[in-house]
């Protein structure tokens, strides 16, 4: 996923739950994806409409005891 509109495209990673991820795909939104990568799940996307990795993708895998930690450069 590439920058749309002045967004930023975000990733995360859960990582050990490559066997879980269809279960992680349900907690995401529309603007984010996930795909198991090795023994990881990488979750990319662009936050919108309130629908933010920190302020509802992290805390919504949280409420599935699923830890995940975003990537930066």
């Amino acid at each position: 996923m590439s920058e749309d509109n002045d967004r930023p495209a975000r990733v995360a990673v859960v990582r050990g739950q490559a066997d879980k991820v269809e279960t992680i795909r349900r907690y995401l939104p529309r603007f984010y994806s996930a795909e198991a990568c090795g023994k990881d799940v990488i979750i990319l996307g662009v936050d919108n409409a309130g629908w933010t990795m920190h302020e509802y993708v992290i805390p919504r895998l949280a409420s599935g005891l699923y830890r995940a930690e975003e990537l930066t450069a």
